[in-house]
């Protein structure tokens, strides 16, 4: 039997007078890879908020490792940012700080490596994702695929047992980011590390996924594996994947 490093249960989470989630259960497992989608204001989009940002009012529970999120101490909530690795599309490099130095960021909070020793890691990182050429230079100066890939490997810095990636991939040229999708692929294998990708494409990330979630007006609408997706007779995702005004969701 699986074990589970999130659940969600019962999540409400609402800002005034709009709900954003309403009533969102789900899993994710050690090791398993999951490929959540849907169209704009879905709902997907804001489970970032309530994972990632601790603070957030929101209704139900958050469990990471069987531990309720809003219940961690100090020390658990600095093993929690160490733990879970995040990129979002708005990558949110320092701008101060060279490619390099926004990598290393991380460590120097949260690592007990020595100096050297995150040197040599980091270092790694960036041969992987071929950034050496850039690594001296700061965001203004890098492409759009050298700025996504340097907010890859800041998250994959702390090795996280989960990666949460929200929307990163889109307007991208899949060519320039192909050393991105080869570490995603290995990283898929593991399994102790998990993966929830976030995307208005799912089937680009057909080859690594096991199960896949669909949400629409704040609710999950599908849920099942990769062969449930393929197969399904849902109607919502039947109107997404053809991309038609014909189904259950209106199209504004």
């Amino acid at each position: 039997m699986k074990n589970s490093i999130l659940k969600i249960r019962n999540l409400i989470y609402r800002s005034n007078t709009v709900t954003y989630l309403d009533n969102v259960s789900m899993q994710v497992d050690r090791g398993e890879t999951i490929v959540i989608f849907g169209p704009e204001d879905s709902g997907a989009q804001k489970l970032f908020d309530a994972v990632i940002n601790i603070d957030v009012e929101f209704e139900g529970e958050i469990l990471y490792k069987g531990r309720n999120i809003k219940k961690f101490d100090y020390l658990e909530q600095h093993n929690y940012k160490k733990e879970v690795g995040y990129l979002h599309g708005d990558y949110g490099l320092l701008s101060n700080m060279s490619a390099e130095q926004n990598i290393s960021l991380p460590m120097e909070y949260h690592s007990k490596m020595s100096s050297s020793e995150v040197k040599k890691y980091i270092n790694k990182l960036i041969y992987d994702l071929n950034l050496d050429h850039c690594k001296k230079l700061r965001p203004y100066d890098l492409t759009r695929s050298e700025i996504l890939k340097t907010a890859f490997a800041r998250a994959l810095s702390l090795d996280p047992d989960l990666l949460y990636i929200e929307h990163a991939f889109e307007n991208h040229c899949p060519l320039n980011i192909h050393t991105i999708f080869d570490i995603l692929s290995k990283r898929s294998t593991d399994p102790d590390k998990s993966l929830i990708i976030i995307t208005y494409n799912p089937e680009k990330f057909i080859d690594i996924s096991d199960r896949y979630i669909m949400f629409f007006n704040g609710r999950i609408v599908f849920q099942g594996t990769k062969n449930d997706y393929l197969i399904t007779d849902n109607p919502y995702v039947i109107q997404y994947r053809n991309n038609t005004v014909e189904g259950p969701m209106a199209i504004l």
